[in-house]
C-alpha cells in the first residue's frame, strides 16, 4: 500500500488516496459540483470511498455536515485521515457500514441530501478483498440498496444525487419510483458529443409531483479539449 495526497484543487485542500486501492474518478467530480446545497444542508454520503463527495459538499459547496459510509475498512481509514488533514473533523465524518444496514447506522429523515456514486455494474463475482472490484461491480450491495437506503435517509422534500451508466437508466429510474424517490432533473453526459451518452445524473426528490427537466453535459470537444463548462465544475 502507498499513500499519496491529492490536491483538491480548491482552498489549498487535499485528500489521501491508496494507489492500490481504487481512486476517486471524474464521475464523482461532476456528481459532487452539479449537486446544489445550502449552508444549512446535512449530507449523507452513501459508498463514500475515500470521501470525495463529501468533502467537495462541506469544502467547497459550504454544505453544513456530512456523514460518508463505506464498506471498506480501509476507505474509511483513509477518509478519516483526510479529515484530520482538511481540520473539518465535526463537519465531516466516515462511518465503516453496509448501506443495507443503514436503519442501524443514521436515523429516518435525518438528511436533506443524498450523495451516491454506486458500482455501476451488475455482477458477484468482484472479490470481496479487491477494493477496486468493490467498487465497480454490485458485490456486497445492489443499486436497490443504495437508492432503499437513501429513501429511508432522507426527509421529505430531500433530494438525492446519484450517477450511474446510461444503461441502467430504466432500471434507476424503476427504482427511485419504487422508493417514492421522484426523478426531477437528469442530465446526459457525454464524454464526447460524437460517442454518444455514456452516463446519467438523476437527481430524485422525496415527496415530489411528477416533473422532469432533461439537460447534458459534454465533457470533451473532437478535438480532445474539456469544455467550458467541464472546466467550469473545477472553479
Amino acid at each position: 500500500m502507498a499513500e499519496y495526497i491529492t490536491d483538491l484543487g480548491f482552498g489549498g485542500f487535499g485528500i489521501y488516496q491508496d494507489s492500490e486501492g481504487y481512486s476517486f474518478s471524474q464521475d464523482s467530480i461532476i456528481l459532487a459540483n452539479l449537486a446544489k446545497f445550502s449552508s444549512a444542508d446535512r449530507v449523507l454520503d452513501l459508498g463514500s470511498g475515500c470521501g470525495i463527495l463529501s468533502f467537495v459538499a462541506v469544502l467547497k459547496k459550504r454544505a453544513a455536515y456530512a456523514l460518508g459510509i463505506d464498506v471498506q475498512p480501509r476507505a474509511v481509514e483513509l477518509a478519516k485521515k483526510s479529515a484530520d488533514l482538511c481540520s473539518a473533523n465535526g463537519k465531516i465524518d466516515f462511518l465503516l457500514g453496509d448501506v443495507k444496514d443503514v436503519k442501524t447506522l443514521v436515523p429516518a429523515g435525518g438528511f436533506d441530501k443524498v450523495l451516491c456514486n454506486p458500482p455501476y455494474f451488475n455482477s458477484t463475482q468482484a472479490c470481496k478483498n479487491d477494493e477496486k472490484a468493490l467498487s465497480r461491480a454490485e458485490s456486497t450491495a445492489s443499486l436497490f440498496d443504495f437508492v432503499n437506503a437513501a429513501a429511508y435517509a432522507l426527509k421529505f422534500g430531500g433530494d438525492l444525487y446519484i450517477i450511474q451508466k446510461a444503461e441502467r437508466l430504466a432500471t434507476l429510474m424503476s427504482l427511485l419510483k419504487d422508493c417514492r424517490l421522484e426523478p426531477k432533473e437528469l442530465v446526459l453526459i457525454y464524454p464526447k458529443r460524437s460517442k454518444g451518452v455514456d452516463g446519467v445524473l438523476l437527481k430524485a426528490r422525496k415527496g415530489a409531483k411528477e416533473g422532469l427537466k432533461v439537460s447534458s453535459l459534454v465533457v470533451m470537444k473532437e478535438n480532445g479539449e474539456y469544455t467550458k463548462r467541464f472546466k467550469e465544475l473545477y472553479d
